[in-house]
């Protein structure tokens, strides 16, 4: 009987004794090891994301962004973040992409472009007993450079070129901005020079050129700022057409003949359509001068001489024969483009009808007037040239 009562089965509580020991052994240790217990309610299931960004990137450029997920202390692996984005100041999020937590629980993901400030962040959904997590953000920062110059400058004027360097379109102050020149795209950039910007972000520099060109400026980077995008600008370097140093004598020429009609006899007899006269056919100088004259016979009593400072027939005298009312009188110093006389009406001196004859002395000669023919020909090349 004693033998019987040792082989029976054991009471019940007797026989769940060591499964109870193991599972209070267990049991805590997933609680540590996995967190997805805790995660349900208690405080070792809360999630923790951390975001780390560059504080500023050239304008363009992209960005990587690196964020961490934790669960109480420790890092998770094989989890998806969710990165998003907003511009500073907006209110709501945009999605970037997912991307899973690896080594470490980091993971990465690239903005291909930012250029504008922008709040990057990365968040942790949820899943498997896990809290999701909120929100984590880093501000990105932009860094630009505009470039401020002419278009054209006139050749050898002094000139000056500017650089505005900025971040998220406010001026960078005391920060070096880089310039370079060349010819074209196809040359080599040259010339290095450097200029400090002032408090509002504008770095300058001046020269003289006479060449069209090519600027560069950019900010290298420094003192936690990423460098500039390199900003290119053309300047266009003109010569001024020269000065013409004879005008046409006719205040406005469209009112003589086609040079066609034109004549040469001492000098060059230059008609006007429908016999214009008077004031409606002003007589101009043709460069600068002095009135040495009024009046030549055969040219009638007005006609201007004068003696020419300037121009091809410079140190020579022109005379205006045929004309009207003068404005200038002998003496007076008169600038190319002055009003000095109008083509006569009627006939004036030999002549069969309103017309202006315009003549140039030899040189070293009298007043008025060369022999036929001797000079004409000069002057007809003027008058051509200067018609327009």
């Amino acid at each position: 009987m004693r033998v019987r009562s040792f082989l029976s089965p054991a009471p019940q509580s007797s026989r769940l004794l060591p499964v109870l020991l193991m599972l209070a052994v267990v049991l805590p240790l997933a609680l540590v090891v996995s967190g997805e217990t805790a995660a349900a309610g208690g405080p070792f299931g809360v999630t923790q994301v951390r975001v780390v960004a560059p504080t500023s990137v050239t304008r363009g450029a992209p960005a990587q962004i690196r964020a961490q997920l934790t669960a109480h202390g420790l890092p998770l692996t094989g989890r998806d973040l969710q990165f998003v984005s907003r511009p500073v100041g907006a209110t709501a999020w945009q999605p970037l992409g997912t991307s899973r937590t690896g080594f470490a629980g980091w993971a990465a993901l690239t903005v291909r472009s930012v250029g504008h400030p922008t709040q990057i962040g990365a968040r942790y959904a949820g899943v498997r007993g896990l809290a999701a997590s909120g929100v984590t953000s880093a501000t990105v920062h932009v860094i630009d450079i505009k470039a401020a110059v002419p278009h054209r400058v006139r050749y050898n004027a002094a000139t000056r070129l500017a650089g505005h360097l900025m971040q998220d379109g406010h001026g960078i102050g005391a920060q070096p901005v880089h310039f370079m020149f060349r010819q074209s795209a196809r040359d080599r950039w040259h010339a290095p020079r450097w200029a400090r910007a002032n408090e509002t972000g504008w770095a300058r520099v001046s020269g003289r050129f006479h060449r069209t060109f090519q600027v560069s400026m950019r900010f290298e980077g420094g003192h936690g700022l990423a460098p500039s995008p390199t900003a290119i600008a053309t300047v266009r370097v003109f010569k001024p057409a020269p000065k013409p140093t004879f005008r046409f004598p006719f205040l406005h020429p469209s009112l003589a003949v086609s040079a066609t009609g034109w004549t040469q006899d001492d000098g060059v007899d230059i008609g006007t359509d429908g016999n214009v006269c008077g004031s409606a056919a002003i007589l101009v100088a043709v460069g600068d001068g002095v009135v040495v004259q009024e009046g030549i016979d055969g040219f009638g009593p007005t006609a201007p001489v004068l003696r020419m400072s300037n121009g091809p027939f410079a140190g020579r005298y022109v005379y205006y024969g045929h004309t009207g009312h003068d404005y200038v009188r002998v003496g007076e110093h008169v600038t190319m483009g002055q009003r000095i006389s109008q083509i006569g009406c009627g006939q004036v001196g030999i002549s069969a009808g309103p017309h202006l004859e315009i003549g140039v002395g030899v040189s070293g000669g009298p007043t008025c007037c060369p022999a036929y023919h001797a000079t004409s020909a000069e002057m007809l090349r003027q008058l051509v040239a200067s018609a327009g």
